[in-house]
């Protein structure tokens, strides 16, 4: 199974802030699970965002 991160962990990762994480996930540039009122981030997801950005 994929490890999930939250809001903050992805943050904290990417040297911003959790408003922009959100943004980010809203706007469709990162795939996220909302679980119950918050969002979780397969590691996955996130690789492939770092890696898209670097392209």
């Amino acid at each position: 199974m994929n490890r999930l991160l939250s809001v903050k962990e992805v943050a904290a990762l990417l040297q911003t802030s959790r408003v922009q994480v959100r943004r980010m996930i809203q706007n469709g540039e990162l795939a996220a699970l909302k679980v119950g009122r918050e969002y979780r981030i397969p590691l996955a997801a996130l690789e492939a965002f770092v890696q898209q950005s670097l392209e």
